[in-house]
């Protein structure tokens, strides 16, 4: 596949694509006999996996080290499950702040409507 399919099928852009093999997040395409790239349809599990551990939160630099499991999965590996852990306790943490915030918003919400019941009956 060139380029521009692997693109459109994994809903990136080329200079997303390009960019993920420029830092090896992705394996590398051997180039056809004209220099163009010739992409591995499996490069494709890749480009999902990545497009998943961002939505989940994980940055791309830790990302990285979980790809070569994309091709070569192994149960119980121990770098892919210390990761899941700490980002599920990331994930915990910003919830947490989160359900604090929404408490202070209704809090205000609360003064601001008990503030417009007292000024109308004024």
């Amino acid at each position: 596949m060139n380029a521009a399919e692997v693109a459109k099928r994994a809903g990136i852009g080329k200079d997303t694509l390009r960019y993920y093999e420029k830092i090896g997040l992705i394996s590398p395409p051997p180039r056809s006999a004209n220099g163009y790239r010739a992409y591995n349809p499996a490069v494709l599990d890749e480009l999902r996996f990545i497009k998943l551990g961002q939505s989940v939160g994980f940055t791309l630099s830790e990302i990285k080290p979980a790809i070569p499991f994309v091709r070569d999965p192994r149960p119980g590996c121990p770098l892919l499950t210390k990761a899941l852990v700490a980002q599920v306790e990331r994930v915990d943490e910003k919830i947490a702040e989160l359900e604090q915030a929404k408490i202070t918003l209704q809090r205000w919400l609360t003064k601001l409507a008990s503030q417009q019941v007292s000024n109308s009956g004024a």
